[in-house]
């Protein structure tokens, strides 16, 4: 076999070697000298729940490869300051997608005389990546949510309050808890009451006695955070009284046909790839063979 041709596969087979490995690499300036840590990038929000439930999560990402992407394992500590002190509320490590979750008792959080908290969490680094922090002040929130049944319809009354008091011209969204995301079935804005209603689907399949996981939520409010809500009602069709073939739908175990079609020219062209590399490969060997 010709020297060039040696080189040509030789090179081909380094490329599929990089373009499948799954790790990153991170190059070094000189053979033997430690590579530079990367600059990190943290974002902090959080989620209020009724019944003095806060979420903190934490978002760790570095920029690989010219994007940013979630970085795992590393352990982040949250805290709680007013303008006399700083209290610890606890650690939590990032999970695949580079978040870092911590829940804890809205009640344990010193507060402002504002009654605001102002929240803080930290990543103060390692040999592979640079420390960061991210802070915000939210105010305590909350939603009220009862459902409203009557023979021709289901609603749900939604209240949004803030210090007990309520929040007026505010978009609050309704969903259904779903296998792969929340599916969104309704919105309004509350009035001067803070309250706002709306209609729910009565043809939603639910679990094999009908039940819905439904929640109300505020998202990313510049004040509040993410306000959210959640209760269990039987507003769904039983998934045994369905019939046999349901819909082709997202929300249903039968998948719209142009998903399906999709899937398989996407898994043709992989295995597509794949297979012409084999047979070039078998081909390289056998030349070798006769040469």
């Amino acid at each position: 076999m010709s020297l060039s041709k040696i080189i040509k596969w030789s090179g081909l087979i380094c490329l599929l070697c990089i373009s499948l490995s799954p790790g990153t690499l991170i190059a070094q300036d000189e053979e033997g000298e430690e590579p530079e840590a990367l600059r990190t990038r943290a974002s902090l929000s959080s989620v209020q729940r009724n019944d003095d439930v806060l979420d903190l999560k934490m978002l760790m990402r570095a920029k690989i490869d010219d994007r940013y992407t979630g970085l795992s394992g590393l352990e982040v500590v949250f805290s709680a300051a007013t303008d006399s002190s700083e209290v610890e509320l606890g650690k939590a490590t990032t999970n695949e997608d580079g978040v870092a979750t911590l829940t804890v008792n809205a009640k344990d959080i010193p507060r402002d005389t504002a009654n605001r908290m102002a929240l803080m969490a930290e990543f103060d680094g390692n040999d592979e990546f640079k420390g960061s922090d991210d802070d915000i002040e939210i105010l305590p929130a909350r939603i009220l949510l009862e459902p409203i049944e009557t023979d021709s319809s289901l609603s749900l009354k939604l209240t949004l309050l803030a210090n007990d008091e309520p929040v007026e011209d505010e978009d609050v969204s309704l969903f259904v808890k779903r296998l792969f995301s929340p599916l969104k079935v309704g919105e309004a804005t509350t009035d001067e009451e803070g309250a706002a209603e709306i209609v729910f689907p009565m043809d939603l399949p639910g679990d094999g006695e009908g039940q819905l996981e439904i929640f109300a939520r505020l998202e990313d409010h510049s004040d509040f955070g993410t306000v959210e809500v959640a209760l269990d009602e039987p507003w769904g069709k039983p998934v045994s009284q369905l019939s046999q073939k349901l819909p082709q739908a997202l929300w249903s175990p039968n998948p719209p046909t142009w998903m399906i079609l999709t899937f398989i020219i996407l898994m043709a062209a992989v295995w597509g790839h794949y297979a012409v590399i084999v047979y070039k490969l078998i081909q390289v060997k056998r030349e070798g063979k006769v040469g």
